[in-house]
């Protein structure tokens, strides 16, 4: 499922966007397949360590006391490969990624999944007048990357003040340029109110699936 789309998590500041994605390629490594991680804000090292932390329940900031149980982890499980890239914010474009793929093949790395962290601040192929028209750019480069490994790669994208504040945000809601929303294949938002962060609760909410259902709720529970 997914394979040739550009999918989308949708959601405010500081609302485990990031962790969200990290949870994905963990999840994909656990069926065995190969994931390939971009980070543009997070250094390799503190991406790792989230990955190290998914997979052992061990705190990130805890993990490099327990080097030992970690190793011990990934000698037991067979697990798919990682490989995380970072780039500067605001310095890749989609090109840079497909040179990057292209020598990863050379070394029989091919991955089943990409991971964008996150889209809205790569560099467009582009100069356009406006920002919204070079996010717009980025996202159809995205797609086009997507459809030619035949992988869904899976990005993140902020919600504009409005869409911070609803109880379930849609695709007027993304930040910057409604035309992301329209070149996304799926779409999906998490709204958590204060005493839902609280909980460690929240609201998924499917607001474009191109080729399936959308406007569907789901309830997230971080336990």
């Amino acid at each position: 499922a997914g394979r040739g789309e550009l999918l989308i998590i949708m959601a405010a500041t500081s609302i485990c966007k990031s962790h969200f994605l990290v949870q994905l390629g963990a999840n994909a490594m656990r069926a065995g397949r190969n994931v390939l991680h971009y980070t543009f804000e997070l250094t390799e090292v503190a991406v790792g360590l989230r990955y190290d932390a998914n997979f052992t329940k061990i705190s990130a900031t805890d993990i490099p006391d327990h080097r030992k149980e970690v190793d011990e982890f990934y000698d037991k499980n067979d697990l798919g490969r990682l490989v995380i890239k970072e780039y500067p914010t605001g310095s890749a474009t989609v090109q840079t990624l497909r040179n990057h793929i292209e020598k990863l093949a050379l070394k029989n790395f091919i991955p089943s999944l990409v991971i964008v962290d996150y889209a809205d601040i790569m560099k467009s192929s582009r100069a356009f007048g406006e920002m919204r028209h070079e996010l717009k750019q980025i996202y159809e480069d995205l797609r086009g990357l997507a459809q030619e490994l035949n992988v869904p790669i899976w990005s993140a994208s902020q919600l504009n003040r409005e869409g911070a504040g609803a109880e379930f945000a849609g695709n007027e809601q993304m930040a910057e340029s409604y035309g992301k929303a329209w070149v996304a294949d799926f779409l999906m938002s998490l709204s958590r109110k204060p005493e839902e962060k609280e909980n460690g609760t929240g609201k998924f909410y499917i607001s474009k699936n191109r080729n399936g259902k959308d406007g569907c709720i789901f309830a997230h529970d971080e336990g």
